[in-house]
């Protein structure tokens, strides 16, 4: 049962998402707008938002409007933690010779956009196929963008996209993503201006269990109506393609790929990890704005004197100055002629202990219980670190500092894993149609440590298991060179392998093996028989 569209409205996207829009103003740090209390202290001028008001402004009122945003971490550790830890695309089929040989026979342009031409020589098709999709995609910047949006919203799309030679992924956000009610297909929406006018373009997967047909839709929006452009000449023209219909035969999946954050029964497109947390994200900014407006105003020095001193340095003004300018006017060079009174004191210096404002533990109190609803390590923050502790702390006690937080980005990174596994199917199956020799597959994605770890680290690690052949030598290589390129790995594998056949075939490099078992004047050396 496909969508029906009449109308556009933020409810259109509200309805099926929830307010998205809430959640991305969190992340932003667009709290003022969102918090009652600050935009009145706002319109009363005791307090502004810089963020919203700007420098100049923000410069002529004395208290700012204070921010500890806490939800933007919240997000942004899982996916430091995630997108440093996606390494390379690689194939999960044998490299198959035949097939490379058949590729250099034939000329076969590789997918690389117009500008690559033809390869005269193909390595690995497979592989150079995965390459350069990931190149197209710009894959490498999209890791953490992607995982961010992902919490923000509560769910991310991911979409194989082919144009000429050109195959890549797009990742759009999830407001765009509207699924069928009978889980055969989903429309993406995106609402576009195009020569001064307002449209919403539909592009739809169906299914019927055999065969995907993508259909791409324009209709012209005026106000919140939409109506259909029916002229498929125009539509053509206006969205700048070929074609508006496509069938595939044989697909029996979507291309559209959505991964929802947080999924359950209920929430079946997830759920945003800041839902539920502006209550408390307010109560920070404002416990912190008000001990900062509190300190505005008492925090400085001030003077107490008694009433007769400070009638007698009045009456001094207005013997100056006059009756007019000098009336509730002190000059400080008179201070210096003040006389005691009867308790023998004449002034008093008072300033406020801020340490005794109160409202800073509360505050701290709500921001654990934010990390804590979210599975945020507190020391991922450094909020509690104890400093007087000293010394330096083992990787393995980091590790546990940092355990929630790690438990948390390991469950998305494999979803996300098999986000990325989906996608890159998805582009192979695309570009077996162009090229048989390209076959489909999900393909194996390395994944490197979370947590920094150092390359003396990484060979101590891994070493043990490459020498008890519990791993292979190109997994080793991947592994303690996780930012080398492919090229650069696979003449590492080739050099080790060489090294490695000559070790084995004279053994232990000797005087005598290393001139191939020979004496001096070239005659074989035979050992002694007893």
């Amino acid at each position: 049962m496909t969508i029906i569209w009449k109308e556009w409205t933020d409810r259109t996207i509200t309805d099926v998402h929830g307010n998205v829009y809430l959640h991305r103003d969190l992340y932003e740090g667009n709290h003022a707008k969102l918090s009652p209390r600050a935009m009145e202290l706002i319109e009363k001028g005791e307090i502004t938002d810089q963020i919203t008001k700007g420098y100049l402004e923000a410069q002529n009122v004395q208290n700012p409007y204070i921010q500890a945003n806490i939800c933007q971490l919240i997000v942004e550790v899982p996916a430091m933690l995630v997108a440093r830890s996606i390494g390379q695309v690689t194939s999960s089929i044998k490299n198959d010779e035949a097939v490379n040989e058949a590729a250099d026979e034939q000329g076969e342009e590789l997918i690389d956009g117009p500008e690559s031409g033809k390869s005269s020589e193909v390595d690995d098709l497979q592989n150079e196929t995965l390459r350069q999709i990931a190149k197209n995609s710009n894959l490498e910047l999209e890791h953490w963008s992607n995982i961010v949006q992902r919490q923000m919203d509560g769910g991310l799309v991911g979409v194989p996209w082919i144009e000429g030679d050109n195959i890549r992924i797009e990742f759009k956000s999830r407001d765009v993503y509207f699924p069928h009610e009978d889980g055969l297909g989903a429309d993406l929406a995106y609402k576009r201006t195009i020569e001064e006018e307002d449209y919403i373009q539909i592009y739809r997967e169906r299914t019927d269990g055999k065969d995907l047909t993508a259909t791409n839709m324009l209709y012209r929006l005026e106000g919140t109506k939409m109506t259909l452009v029916e002229d498929e000449a125009e539509v053509k023209r206006i969205l700048n393609k070929e074609e508006l219909e496509k069938k595939y035969p044989g697909r029996s999946r979507m291309f559209i790929q959505y991964q929802a954050n947080r999924k359950t029964f209920i929430n079946e497109l997830g759920v945003s990890d800041l839902r539920n947390q502006l209550g408390k994200q307010d109560e920070i900014n404002w416990r912190l704005t008000q001990n900062g407006v509190v300190y505005e105003r008492n925090g400085k020095p001030r003077i107490a004197i008694s009433e007769d001193s400070f009638n007698r340095l009045e009456q001094i003004s207005i013997d100056r100055y006059g009756e007019v300018e000098g009336a509730g006017r002190i000059d400080h060079r008179d201070l210096e002629i003040m006389t005691f009174d009867e308790n023998g004191k004449a002034m008093e210096v008072i300033q406020i202990d801020v340490k005794q404002i109160g409202g800073l533990e509360w505050a701290k109190d709500l921001m654990k219980t934010m990390l804590m609803e979210t599975r945020t390590s507190e020391k991922a923050l450094d909020f509690y670190a104890d400093s007087s502790s000293g010394g330096a702390t083992s990787g393995v006690a980091k590790f546990y500092d940092l355990f929630v937080s790690i438990s948390k980005a390991e469950q998305i990174q494999q979803e996300y894993v098999y986000f990325l596994k989906q996608l890159f199917e998805g582009c192979l199956w695309l570009a077996n149609m162009e090229n048989k020799l390209i076959q489909i597959e999900e393909p194996d994605i390395a994944l490197n440590e979370m947590v920094p770890v150092t390359r003396t680290d990484l060979v101590t690690e891994n070493l043990p298991a490459l020498e008890a052949g519990g791993m292979s030598l190109e997994t080793f290589v991947r592994r303690t060179n996780p930012t080398a390129s492919e090229e650069w790995i696979q003449e590492e594998i080739e050099r080790i392998e060489m090294e490695k056949q000559t070790v084995d075939s004279t053994g232990i490099q000797s005087s005598s093996n290393l001139n191939d078992n020979r004496d001096e004047n070239g005659d074989p050396i035979v050992a002694d028989e007893e």
